[in-house]
């Protein structure tokens, strides 16, 4: 029991006062903010995670300037073979563009593109550069499409397979890569890798051009996806989530990275 107040010059010994002192230690830290950074699980796939190797970096990505796949149309459906319900062909359609310089020359630039989304979607993509200092990743431009891992184009606006535009909700970009199995790549079996493709969409849902700070964070969110973080976050704040946060890399992403990179893959792009 502590002293009554008509002992006004009472002293704490030592002991008592060391453990006075852990009280209200554990009394701040019971009160004190609490971090929510974590990893959070949607960096999984439904078939396991998947990230680039060591072995593959560093990683060369080219951002075109302002080209759009939109021209290259499926003359079944009547609309671009890069549709949003055609995610999987993307990067064989780049593959083939590749393979055809004349084919690759028709393509153009998209509606609403202005010079700043370029700076903007580079600015965005050099973001994750801070990881490379810990080893995790490593990759560099290039101006040499045919060299490239990953691809950044540009689109007016998203289409479905049936030509249907989409203007709803704040969707910035999509990503779409083919992954192949480690293991079976391990024990000696060969793959015809595909390049990685970001698409990023030029106007937003007014239709007018895209603002240069919304591209950024579009190009930085979709190059996390090329990455290996699969899904979306379901906090607010994140890069990664639908939301884009506060249009930079948040703890609970750098968590993921990091705990993703420290993983062995199921997949390999």
């Amino acid at each position: 029991m502590l002293p009554g107040p008509h002992k006004k010059h009472y002293k704490p010994s030592l002991s008592r006062r060391g453990l006075l002192l852990c009280l209200l230690t554990v009394i701040c830290l019971l009160f004190a903010p609490v971090s929510q950074a974590s990893v959070y699980p949607q960096f999984k796939s439904n078939v396991g995670t998947i990230h680039w190797l060591k072995e593959q970096m560093p990683l060369k990505v080219y951002i075109s300037n302002g080209l759009t796949l939109d021209s290259v149309m499926d003359p079944q459906l009547g609309a671009p073979i890069a549709n949003i319900d055609n995610l999987p062909a993307w990067p064989k359609l780049v593959a083939a563009l590749i393979e055809r310089p004349d084919k690759w020359k028709t393509l153009t630039k998209a509606g609403s593109f202005v010079p700043g989304h370029y700076q903007a979607a580079k600015e965005g993509v050099l973001s994750w550069k801070v990881f490379e200092r810990e080893g995790l990743i490593s990759y560099q431009l290039t101006e040499n499409p045919e060299e490239a891992d990953i691809y950044v184009f540009f689109t007016h606006h998203f289409v479905t397979k049936l030509g249907m535009a989409l203007f709803a909700n704040d969707i910035r970009g999509y990503t779409s890569k083919t992954n192949f199995s480690y293991k079976a790549i391990m024990s000696g079996k060969t793959a015809n890798f595909q390049p990685v493709v970001c698409v990023l969409r030029t106007t937003d849902g007014q239709g007018q051009p895209m603002p240069l700070g919304k591209m950024k964070a579009a190009a930085m969110h979709e190059f996390g996806h090329a990455l290996g973080i699969e899904g979306h976050s379901t906090n607010n704040q994140d890069l990664m989530s639908i939301y884009y946060g506060h249009g930079v890399i948040s703890q609970n992403d750098a968590d993921t990275l990091r705990y993703l990179y420290h993983l062995t893959p199921d997949l390999i792009p």
